[in-house]
């Protein structure tokens, strides 16, 4: 990086990377969670995939974005990504859980 950057571009930087670490945080939580959703799924002999619940999901958050001047396409992008790894996540909890009983 260049040594002369501006104090202001700077302080943005800082801003960013706080809120890099608060998101990186806040997916923990969440994937903590569709751990849990994966272990209740297969104790319950659920399906992985409910299209309904992923589709209301990523609606509300297109919405959302809508109202806080995001792109909706970016989102709803960036949501696909996170649902698609969610699944992955609960079919290996699935499949664990199966090959230990």
């Amino acid at each position: 990086m260049s040594k002369n950057i501006p104090e202001d571009l700077k302080d943005y930087r800082q801003q960013i990377d706080a809120i890099d670490q608060e998101l990186i945080t806040l997916l923990a939580r969440r994937y903590e969670i569709v751990r849990a959703v994966g272990a209740l799924k297969a104790r319950e002999n659920l399906s992985v995939i409910q299209h309904e619940r992923a589709e209301h999901v990523k609606q509300k958050a297109c919405e959302l974005a809508s109202q806080k001047g995001l792109s909706p396409d970016l989102v709803r992008k960036i949501y696909e990504t996170m649902i698609d790894y969610a699944h992955e996540l609960e079919h290996e909890i699935i499949e664990n859980t199966h090959r230990q009983a």
